[in-house]
């Protein structure tokens, strides 16, 4: 449902962190002007499934400014209300809050769905998946796709049947190096700390996944000090860890080894209900993949001898071999969740990649094979040489 008896004192609170982030934001706000003077969304709607935080606020604006009807929701967890109920007040559709489960996630979806979007950004593909098997998307031009996980999904659930152009901004060079890598290696490091105030030098980590984001965890880590084995099932990415210095092994040979596992890996049950029993005393898990299904959870809670919510995001479950397991954030995406997600920095290269993939799929519409896709050559061309030149460097 959208958000309802929110108070000025909230609407003021999201506009304020709006304004701090929208500073430090320059490509955005570069598209934002560009798309004020052109209108090329004029008449169009728009319907958004993103994290609802600062960042994604200055681009839910910035799509606005240039005509778009902007619908948003977010994902289970990490929505901040403040934000939801700015947006709001400011015309924007919202859908969700912060204490949405999965349930009401995917009554959200069918609630942007109603508007009958023109286009899609979708985090997870949760709005294209359910477009496709339950909606007409014949009046849909296109639509982008942020996450790994979401690629996933379309391009093995859904494959060929994807009756629209999705560009896949996961797969954009720009994306990978700068958000995957350096945003979420020290963002996941930041909810860690957050949630447990706990040391990071010496402390044992076991990384599953070892994509850009696992390999930007893993670096930051033990760029802090903290020991760390990586868990991979690919060989390719497996040799990589290997030559980057990490030990690497199978995820039933790290129990004895592992103080904390961070699952990253962008697939459901990376973690199963058999490897519960078999950790320390004391392990902490935490998810840094888009959904909390890395992990086995409904297992784990319905396993447990004993459950007990120790801080607002730390909860502990006793198993009947007596051993305690501490689960940050619900499971949820640790650096929002539990942190204040990718720098504005880095979100906003990502975040204009995706506004200039929109303009992209307008522009381009008759020209456009359907299904995923990579992020355009140009496009990418574009947005890093404009985030070279706010960075001072010219080539």
């Amino acid at each position: 449902m959208t958000i309802k008896n929110t108070t000025h004192e909230r609407i003021e609170e999201g506009k304020r962190s709006i304004h701090w982030t929208e500073m430090h934001m320059p490509l955005l706000g570069e598209l934002k002007t560009q798309f004020a003077k052109e209108r090329p969304f004029a008449g169009l709607t728009i319907g958004i499934c993103i994290h609802v935080e600062p960042k994604t606020a200055v681009l839910c604006r910035t799509l606005q400014a240039g005509g778009a009807n902007v619908v948003l929701t977010g994902s289970p967890g990490t929505t901040k209300d403040a934000v939801a109920a700015a947006l709001q007040e400011e015309g924007i559709t919202v859908y969700g809050q912060r204490a949405d489960r999965r349930n009401e996630h995917l009554q959200n979806i069918h609630s942007v769905l109603r508007h009958h979007p023109h286009l899609l950004m979708d985090n997870g593909a949760d709005l294209a998946r359910t477009l496709i098997q339950q909606y007409d998307p014949n009046s849909l031009i296109g639509g982008t796709e942020e996450t790994t996980t979401g690629a996933n999904l379309l391009r093995e659930e859904t494959g060929e049947n994807i009756p629209f152009p999705i560009i896949v901004i996961n797969d954009s060079p720009l994306k990978r190096i700068m958000e995957n890598e350096h945003g979420v290696g020290q963002t996941i490091i930041e909810g860690f700390m957050r949630t447990t105030n706990l040391i990071l030098p010496t402390r044992r980590f076991v990384i599953v996944g070892y994509g850009t984001c696992g390999r930007g965890i893993a670096r930051y880590l033990r760029n802090l000090g903290s020991q760390v084995v990586v868990v991979e099932t690919d060989p390719i990415a497996g040799l990589e860890a290997a030559l980057d210095g990490f030990r690497v092994a199978r995820l039933e040979d790290t129990f004895a080894f592992a103080q904390v596992y961070i699952t990253v890996t962008g697939r459901p049950n990376a973690i199963l209900k058999e490897h519960f029993n078999q950790m320390n005393d004391g392990t902490i898990l935490a998810n840094a993949g888009h959904f909390s299904w890395e992990m086995d959870l409904e297992s784990l809670r319905q396993d447990a001898k004993h459950t007990e919510q120790l801080t607002a995001d730390i909860e502990q479950f006793t198993l009947a071999n007596g051993r305690r397991l501490m689960l940050l954030t619900q499971g949820e995406m640790l650096n929002l969740a539990g942190g204040s997600g990718n720098p504005a920095e880095t979100m906003d290269l990502g975040l204009s990649l995706q506004a200039a993939s929109l303009l992209y799929l307008v522009q381009q519409r008759q020209h456009l094979t359907l299904g995923p896709q990579p992020v355009p050559h140009s496009v990418n061309n574009t947005i890093a040489g404009q985030m070279l030149k706010h960075l001072s460097y010219k080539i």
